[in-house]
């Protein structure tokens, strides 16, 4: 039986299998990653998913009747998101089947029926029980979240792991994640994330003006792409994305069209024409990059490789940006849209521990703290109780959490909430509490005369992971 990893992305998402001596990726028709996209039919109520339904997005928009979902991982965290029959976790196991069904098409017995699940560092706790009930419904049991970038790290880890500080570059479709990881002997550690939501799909769209512009300049023509028809637009972005990932191989790249307009369309798209276009992204991102470096107290010396994935790190432009401000840093992944499954399907086949890697504890009336989670705990199915008094008589207690770490000891606000009460001097106020299996934190207060507060929950937590 294979192990498995699934990066479940914004725009993309696949799945990895290692096996006894092989290994195998799982996306769509194209042995492409799936894209994170489904159109309902309303007449027929059915979600259809795939390669060429990403194709025409544009195209069901227009033709009315139809309902475009895209990127179905920002809807993760909405939980009033509805359609008819149809809700969030039920479109996001329509995708996570067809990429078990494309297992199974490949020679995987029964498909994916266990994996692990990478998961953005922060995630709503919402989002997270969504994925794993979209899960369940697809037939898949999550064993457990990692990080993607944690992820990503495991794929190299036989490279880096006599490295104190590392980077993970990750520029899919939808955003550019960057995260700066601490390696303490078989653990890492989390330092410091950002991210910039300007990416793929936001460059194919732009070379798709560009395009049109083109056209129209050797048709004579002043037509403006917003006025080109739903179809028209769709299928230049669609050939725009195959011209970029040509232009990454290649000098140029040939872009035609049978019908654009209501004419056939051919033209040679170049680097040097395209490089203004791209050129900014790749400016935005690298700089993005330097601050998280700098935001993580590490100097650009501690850091030893900067680990670049995603789709759009093929970039041309990227790797001389790259060069000449992290010269001998970075290095560019083998498999960089599918080097995150594959590091979660690592920690599928060989699960580690993950421990706190920083202090939660709860603000008290004197401004000290008391200790509720500290560096090492782990998740855990049991609850903590703690017994308080109301020091005055308010109609309620205001329950403050807050994390700090040893590198960043000023406390960061977590959490908090108010827990409704009689507003007796003295009055008990039990709060329960602990770490979850999905990497967060719960917390619920009572008061033993007004009842429960229902429970806050936070992903904003760093983790540790340790290898066995």
């Amino acid at each position: 039986m294979g192990h498995f990893g699934i990066d479940f992305g914004t725009t993309n998402s696949g799945a990895f299998e290692l096996g006894g001596a092989s290994q195998q990726f799982f996306g769509d028709e194209e042995d492409r990653p799936l894209p994170s996209i489904v159109v309902i039919d309303r007449a027929t109520g059915r979600a259809l998913g795939g390669r060429n339904i990403w194709n025409r997005r544009l195209s069901y928009r227009e033709k009315g009747g139809f309902t475009v979902v895209p990127s179905l991982k920002t809807l993760l965290d909405d939980a009033t998101w509805h359609d008819g029959q149809w809700a969030v976790p039920e479109l996001v196991a329509v995708i996570l089947g067809l990429l078990s069904a494309r297992a199974a098409a490949l020679g995987v017995k029964d498909g994916i029926r266990q994996a692990t699940f990478s998961i953005p560092v922060g995630l709503n706790p919402q989002a997270r029980r969504t994925l794993r009930k979209a899960a369940e419904m697809a037939g898949i049991k999550v064993s457990g979240f990692v990080s993607e970038s944690t992820a990503a790290l495991m794929r190299y880890w036989p490279r880096v792991r006599d490295y104190r500080y590392v980077a993970v570059f990750d520029w899919g479709g939808g955003s550019l994640d960057v995260s700066v990881l601490e390696l303490r002997g078989h653990t890492i550690l989390e330092r410091y994330t950002q991210s910039m939501a300007r990416a793929g799909i936001h460059i194919d769209e732009d070379l798709a003006r560009f395009a049109h512009s083109r056209i129209m300049r050797e048709r004579g023509g002043d037509s403006a792409f917003d006025e080109m028809s739903k179809d028209d637009r769709n299928e230049l972005v669609v050939r725009c994305e195959l011209a970029k990932c040509a232009l990454s191989r290649d000098p140029e790249a040939e872009l035609a069209l049978e019908d654009y307009a209501g004419k056939g369309a051919r033209i040679i798209l170049t680097r040097q024409e395209c490089a203004p276009i791209v050129a900014p992204y790749i400016r935005q991102a690298v700089d993005l990059l330097g601050r998280a470096i700098r935001k993580a107290d590490v100097s650009r010396d501690e850091l030893r490789e900067i680990i670049v994935i995603g789709g759009s790190s093929q970039l041309w432009l990227l790797p001389e940006t790259l060069g000449s401000e992290f010269a001998g840093k970075y290095k560019l992944a083998e498999n960089p849209e599918w080097d995150v499954a594959h590091g979660a399907a690592i920690i599928e086949r060989n699960p580690g521990k993950f421990t706190l890697a920083e202090t939660l504890g709860l603000r008290l009336s004197d401004e000290t703290h008391l200790d509720l989670a500290r560096p090492g705990a782990r998740p855990t199915a049991e609850s903590t109780s703690l017994s308080l008094a109301l020091v005055d008589d308010a109609p309620a207690a205001n329950v403050m959490i807050d994390r700090w770490t040893r590198e960043r000891p000023e406390p960061e606000p977590a959490l908090q909430f108010s827990v409704p009460a009689m507003g007796f001097d003295q009055e008990e106020i039990i709060l329960r509490y602990r770490l979850t299996e999905d990497l967060t934190f719960r917390i619920s207060g009572e008061s033993t005369k007004r009842g429960t507060r229902a429970p806050e929950e936070t992903g904003e937590l760093r983790f540790g992971y340790q290898m066995e």
